[in-house]
């Protein structure tokens, strides 16, 4: 049965669709975008510092930091999963 409330169901649905796809999209290119800027920053970094044994340590510092900043957000995520998995379990 094709009704008014169906097609402006369908057209709600077409619409949301495309407009979190346009989000997505959005999302993943800022997400490219500093990536890229980050690598930037990490080579220039590294091309500022060749020669020069203190810079190289300054930047092998930061890099460690890095990694530990990186490590904890990992940690933080697998936490956040392990909760969402309990309380999903609890729910059955």
């Amino acid at each position: 049965m094709n009704t008014p409330h169906a097609a402006a169901n369908t057209m709600a649905y077409v619409l949301t669709t495309a407009l979190m796809h346009g989000v997505r999209q959005v999302c993943a290119n800022n997400e490219a975008r500093a990536e890229a800027a980050a690598y930037d920053a990490w080579d220039s970094a590294l091309s500022s510092a060749r020669g020069s044994a203190d810079a190289m340590t300054d930047v092998a510092c930061a890099a460690i930091q890095r990694v530990a900043e990186l490590e904890a957000q990992v940690a933080q995520l697998h936490r956040a999963i392990r909760y969402r998995d309990e309380a999903l379990a609890a729910r059955q």
